[in-house]
């Protein structure tokens, strides 16, 4: 059985706590809240663990069953209060890492580690697809933090021989997320289409992102550990097709039979512009073709029209 580790129940690490117990994974959740109530749920043939704590701190006790992988899906803050805190973004997120890091080192040298990047804050927006050998130009604390997490993930895997990875993860949706996190394209537009209320569209709307539902997002992580292939420090996890935000806007509009009226908000570097990632180093290492942006986006309105916590709104 395939043993893994998750360090962070939020929005991603709870998906693939599920994903990896669906394949019959023996899986570890490592975090000090449970927010989608990841312990309670049907594990199917596989299994869920939760290990109440702080960082890495319960790791030796995870590693003591022996792990194949682990994955940072914590760490920091997220980018719309990075940018108040960067100081407290950067050493949440590098802590972790670093702490993680000589954890494995020293108890279990062999156990593969994976971190998830960004490739939204880390790469600047440009016409051609992003490869993950051109250089990064992070325009946010989150997006720095991120990139020097990268960093120190290469430093283990060249000074000490550490398997480490970092996966650089594009506009990920498939859930209802808080809006006080400040991220979620997607999420905010379900949220607008829901209440009413104004989406806050920053620039014309014609900028394009790539966007990848969190199921896509599950089935392509969780390939690459069981590939069993020597991984690249470095992959990108994306669709490879930019979309334009007010086409995410149309998207959400029809699949949820509602409007959705916009709001002009501060224009920012980070809004403006395309970004899409290359595939191609994904793709020689797994079978992957993701689904359409509306696919995913239809996919989501039937899952929060079948979630009876939000018929109040």
């Amino acid at each position: 059985m395939t043993r893994i580790t998750l360090i962070g129940a939020g929005f991603l690490g709870s998906a693939l706590t599920l994903g990896a117990a669906r394949r019959g994974w023996s899986t570890t959740v490592i975090s000090r809240s449970d927010p989608f109530a990841t312990q309670d749920a049907d594990p199917g043939p596989g299994e869920i663990r939760f290990l109440s704590g702080e960082g890495a701190a319960p790791l030796p006790q995870a590693l003591e069953a022996g792990v194949d992988a682990i994955v940072i899906a914590a760490g920091g803050r997220f980018p719309l209060p990075s940018a108040t805190a960067p100081a407290a973004d950067a050493i949440g997120t590098l802590s972790l890492v670093i702490d993680l890091c000589e954890t494995v080192r020293s108890l279990s040298p062999g156990t593969r580690i994976v971190f998830l990047s960004s490739a939204g804050a880390v790469y600047a927006p440009a016409d051609e697809l992003k490869r993950e050998s051109e250089p990064a130009e992070p325009t946010s604390p989150y997006g720095m933090s991120r990139r020097m997490g990268e960093e120190y993930m290469a430093y283990y895997r060249r000074v000490h021989g550490l398997s480490t990875h970092s996966l650089r993860c594009v506009n990920i949706y498939g859930r209802l997320l808080p809006r006080s996190r400040g991220q979620g394209v997607v999420s905010a537009a379900f949220w607008s289409a829901l209440t009413g209320r104004p989406f806050t569209l920053h620039g014309n709307g014609r900028q394009s992102r790539d966007f990848l539902h969190v199921d896509d997002f599950v089935t392509a992580t969780l390939d690459l550990l069981a590939s069993g292939r020597d991984l690249p420090a470095t992959v990108n996890v994306g669709t490879g097709t930019g979309r334009a935000i007010a086409e995410v806007l149309d998207a959400v509009s029809a699949a949820t039979g509602s409007p959705i009226t916009t709001a002009p908000g501060p224009d920012a570097r980070t809004d403006a512009g395309h970004l899409a990632v290359d595939l191609s180093v994904l793709r020689s290492l797994i079978d992957f073709e993701p689904r359409g942006l509306r696919a995913g986006i239809e996919l989501m309105a039937r899952d929060i029209a079948a979630d009876s916590s939000l018929q109040s709104l």
